[in-house]
């Protein structure tokens, strides 16, 4: 049975993907917003999930690992959720990266390029970039696997997504994406002469972080790139974390042979706009991965 077509051809390869969804910003509706996606295969989500709840366990932590509430210190009664953060991001420096791929939109809404009377809510801004950020996700990440068709499930933090907007307006997330993501891959099918995935929207969850390990390690990585490009935490977990982050954002800046940490296709930063009101790729971070800064790992 032939699945589907495309342009009258027929489809061979296809993979399904669970995008795990969240939003940081420091300032409601102003400034910088971020936007991360880790894109799951299907067949391997399991696996990653039994991973980080190993390093659950060795830390003997069970509650939720939400960046912004991380502790000061890595040791005493209080640090095993710093622990287990920290475990969870070495975790995907090692090996995690290959199975969760991670991307980053860091939003500029103080840029005077940015656009704002193009948006009547901010939820408008919020539903729009994320579109952008799958659209762009699935071109980063998933085009040189040589796909055909993927099929997206998208599991959005709702406890903690910005995007919910005040009483008596509706906000048209669930709707909206389908109907931007497709449309987008629709036009880049009709346009691109390189072969491109034909993208799909299978459904849409709003669930909350509590108990979804995947949603609180997308919270983990989003937030340790906002504490790296913007330096606004002093506290010194926290700065480890960004440290991190901004050693494997540096290494990709090298070119491909010379890199150590080998996220090339599996862990993106961009940005949008720059000076001319286009996406970028290059960040000054505030945080530095060579900092002198030292921290008890006990």
């Amino acid at each position: 049975m032939i699945q589907s077509t495309f342009l009258n051809s027929p489809i061979r390869r296809k993979a399904n993907y669970v995008v795990f969804h969240d939003e940081s910003e420091p300032v409601a509706n102003k400034g910088w917003l971020l936007i991360g996606l880790l894109f799951v295969k299907e067949e391997d989500f399991q696996g990653v999930e039994e991973r980080l709840k190993y390093y659950r366990k060795k830390e003997n932590y069970d509650g939720e690992v939400h960046f912004c509430k991380l502790p000061k210190s890595f040791g005493g009664d209080f640090g095993s959720k710093a622990r287990l953060a920290r475990e969870w991001m070495k975790a995907y420096q090692e090996s995690v990266k290959n199975d969760a791929l991670f991307t980053c939109l860091a939003v500029n809404r103080a840029s005077p390029r940015f656009e704002y009377r193009r948006f009547k809510e901010n939820f408008h801004v919020y539903n729009r970039f994320t579109a952008m950020a799958i659209k762009a996700g699935v071109s980063r990440l998933l085009h040189p696997l040589n796909y055909e068709f993927i099929e997206l499930k998208i599991v959005s933090d709702g406890k903690n997504r910005k995007s919910r907007p005040d009483q008596g307006i509706t906000d048209n997330f669930e709707e909206y994406l389908p109907y931007r993501v497709e449309l987008d891959n629709f036009i880049v099918n009709l346009t691109n002469k390189r072969s491109h995935p034909i993208v799909k929207i299978r459904e849409i969850q709003t669930i909350s972080s509590d108990g979804n390990d995947l949603i609180q390690l997308t919270d983990l990585l989003l937030g340790s790139i906002q504490a790296s490009i913007l330096g606004l935490s002093n506290r010194p977990v926290k700065r480890e974390l960004a440290r991190m982050v901004s050693s494997w954002y540096y290494d990709l800046q090298l070119p491909y042979w010379k890199q150590q940490y080998k996220m090339y296709r599996k862990f993106n930063i961009w940005g949008f706009p720059d000076d001319h009101g286009r996406p970028f790729d290059r960040f000054s971070m505030k945080v530095s991965p060579n900092s002198p800064e030292q921290l008890s790992f006990l």
